[in-house]
């Protein structure tokens, strides 16, 4: 029973919380939509601004930093499985974030170079 709920326990929260996010988004605009139809059910103004999604803009990402972060988590993952686990069998899953880094980081100073002679 144990070892069927370890492995059901990780995949059921994480469709949990899709399902979370997905349905506050999903009441927050049916709420929204719901004021605009009052509004035009009873004569009201509406302002341009009720229309406006409130989505924040993305901060464009930087290259360097994502590169520097995967290799952060790569690192203490490494090491956090190493000590905790006594070895490498375990640690070897923080190299995958570690070499990923390490490519997103190769990346960037290639791109950077390729577009310093353009």
């Amino acid at each position: 029973m144990e070892a069927i709920l370890g492995i059901l326990v990780p995949f059921t929260t994480a469709v949990l919380i899709i399902a979370i996010i997905y349905l506050a988004k999903y009441f927050k605009e049916k709420s929204r939509n719901e004021l605009i139809a009052k509004a035009i059910e009873h004569g009201k103004d509406i302002s341009p601004d009720l229309f406006k999604s409130n989505d924040r803009p993305r901060k464009q990402s930087d290259p360097l930093t994502s590169a520097l972060v995967s290799i952060g988590i790569g690192i203490g993952l490494f090491g956090a499985f190493y000590f905790f686990f006594d070895g490498f069998k375990f640690a070897a899953f923080g190299l995958i974030p570690l070499f990923i880094g390490i490519g997103q980081l190769v990346a960037y100073f290639v791109n950077k170079k390729n577009k310093t002679q353009d």
